[in-house]
């Protein structure tokens, strides 16, 4: 189960803020742009006023190009949280390959009396320990053989 729920969250990142958030930052963006209109309108007006109306703008500059950053951002990390879960993916089997082939080796790799005689091969029995492991390490990792 917590592997269903945790694929489940990562696929609502991997898809993007949506909804009331989604409204928020689009509405943001669209008042910047409905302002910047008005401060290309006003660009004869008296200075006082210029000055006034430059630091409300800033402010809703903030704001939009805060909701641009999110709705952006979101588009540029889609890429890496896919590749990120694809490699996760490959080292989960990497590892769950790993322990299945300790458990062979531990099951039925008895070094017997002499275990530095069975790492250097010389052991009774040893080469066809080996070639039992050997197979299976090439049918757990076959892109290391």
């Amino acid at each position: 189960m917590n592997g269903i729920s945790r694929d489940t969250s990562t696929v609502e990142k991997a898809n993007g803020i949506s909804g009331i958030p989604m409204v928020v930052a689009v509405v943001a963006i669209a008042i910047w742009a409905g302002f910047l209109v008005v401060m290309l309108w006003a660009t004869d007006t008296d200075e006082t006023r210029w000055a006034r109306m430059t630091y409300v703008f800033a402010s809703v500059e903030a704001i939009a190009f805060a909701a641009a950053g999110a709705l952006f951002g979101v588009t540029v990390q889609r890429e890496r949280v896919k590749s990120a879960e694809e490699t996760a993916k490959r080292n989960e089997r990497d590892a769950a390959n790993g322990r299945a082939l300790a458990a062979s080796i531990a099951d039925g790799g008895s070094a017997g009396e002499n275990p530095e005689a069975y790492a250097y091969g010389t052991g009774d029995g040893s080469a066809e320990v080996r070639q039992q492991h050997s197979e299976l390490a090439k049918r757990l990792f076959p892109d290391l053989f």
